[in-house]
């Protein structure tokens, strides 16, 4: 009598449903990058056709805020990736720990960028320095925003059972999108802070 050596049908459709949800978060993620590239662009553009930058009498904001904010969004990349890491291992509680830390720090980036818009308001409307500086840190909160929104659904869904080892794309599509918001913050820290 032969015994059949197939695997069951419902592990099969998982992986190319796997593979192209990945896939659209890595389209999405690249789109996000080529609008990123154009905003540096612009700032570059405005930068090199200025004869001073910034300009005389615009003073550019303390790089303590900043600063203490990359540590934030360091530590966040940590516990999202942490998160993450322990769904793989079928680990929910971990995974639930990792994101709520990781979600509760973008909350914290968040309130101190918006506490610096409220110095960057009047530079924003004087001058192209002021007004290219400030959009590109509120495109970067935008994109922040939509993180630890992200996050909050993988925890309520967490929360409520529904993630496994085997069925965790909506885990790993927040993390890598978390990656790149983290990538990101980093240029724009080097760009608008430390080259100048």
């Amino acid at each position: 009598m032969r015994t059949s050596t197939l695997s069951p049908p419902s592990a099969t459709p998982a992986s190319p449903r796997k593979n192209i949800g990945l896939l659209g978060v890595g389209i999405f993620v690249i789109s996000e990058s080529m609008f990123f590239l154009g905003l540096f662009l612009a700032f570059f553009y405005l930068r090199a056709t200025a004869r001073s930058w910034p300009p005389v009498g615009v003073h550019p904001p303390s790089i303590l805020p900043a600063l203490f904010n990359t540590c934030v969004v360091l530590c966040s990349m940590v516990c999202v990736w942490l998160g993450n890491r322990a769904m793989a291992s079928g680990d929910r509680r971990g995974m639930l720990r990792g994101f709520v830390a990781a979600s509760a720090l973008g909350v914290v980036f968040m309130a101190v960028q918006i506490a610096e818009f409220a110095d960057l308001a009047l530079m924003a409307q004087g001058s192209s320095y002021g007004s290219s500086f400030t959009f590109l840190l509120l495109f970067h909160v935008l994109r922040v925003f939509v993180g630890v929104t992200l996050m909050v659904v993988v925890v309520v869904r967490g929360l409520m059972g529904q993630f496994s080892a085997q069925r965790r794309l909506m885990v790993q599509g927040t993390a890598f999108y978390w990656f790149f918001i983290t990538s990101v913050w980093l240029v724009v820290f080097t760009v608008l802070y430390l080259v100048r």
